[in-house]
């Protein structure tokens, strides 16, 4: 990982830490800072923090205001900041049932879901499952326990279900060069390709992600229908 962005992590949790007190449990790196993929230009910066017991409003905004962007200048595209409470962490449920959520960013909408219900149907409801079955799998604390203690999987048919979502909203949008999901499927050496692109590589041709796409839903879903 970047120093500058070992060193933004570094004041993130300083400025967690100076906001939440004895209120925090954790501050963890999600996505790509946890699986060792961080691409400086190109990777967001994915980052859980847990606190113990539900926020009030006012202390929810004085997150927000230490970590934005325009505050806490973010060195990557940007940051996707989700908070959740202990509980909800441990509770290996599917729903959102996050505390607050920020995204802010050089390169990033700046956008704040103060809380579950406000976020959009059609944005996606499936990102906070599978994120914090990916965080008990890899990871990284930045401070506070293990994440393997902390977040608790989820169970095989939430996780299949919420995979098949991801799967139908991603297929919905249109189709880009380059934009291939689901990681883990490999025939005809597509995702070897994709991760080929990100290197400065060919991006993957737009249909073939799509029928890709198409074929790991087929087949989660026969597997869970």
């Amino acid at each position: 990982m970047q120093a500058q962005v070992e060193r933004y992590l570094q004041a993130l949790v300083d400025e967690t830490e100076a906001v939440l007190g004895g209120e925090l449990v954790g501050v963890y790196g999600a996505g790509s800072v946890a699986l060792g993929a961080f691409q400086l230009g190109r990777s967001d910066i994915d980052v859980a923090v847990v606190c113990r017991s539900e926020l009030p409003d006012s202390l929810k905004g004085r997150v927000v205001d230490r970590l934005r962007h325009e505050v806490l200048h973010c060195p990557a595209r940007g940051l996707e900041l989700v908070v959740y409470r202990r509980d909800v962490a441990a509770s290996g449920t599917a729903e959102p049932a996050f505390e607050v959520e920020l995204n802010t960013g050089a390169e990033m909408d700046h956008r704040v879901t103060w809380r579950p219900e406000d976020r959009p149907i059609e944005e996606g409801l499936f990102w906070y499952g599978l994120d914090r079955s990916l965080l008990h799998q890899s990871g990284l604390s930045l401070v506070g326990p293990a994440a393997s203690d902390v977040f608790a999987d989820l169970d095989p048919r939430d996780l299949s279900d919420l995979l098949v979502d991801s799967l139908r909203w991603w297929i919905a949008r249109p189709a880009r060069s380059g934009e291939l999901l689901a990681d883990g499927y490999q025939p005809s050496g597509i995702v070897e390709e994709a991760i080929a692109a990100r290197s400065g590589g060919p991006p993957v041709h737009a249909e073939r992600a799509r029928q890709f796409q198409r074929q790991v839903l087929a087949q989660v879903w026969g597997s869970t229908g």
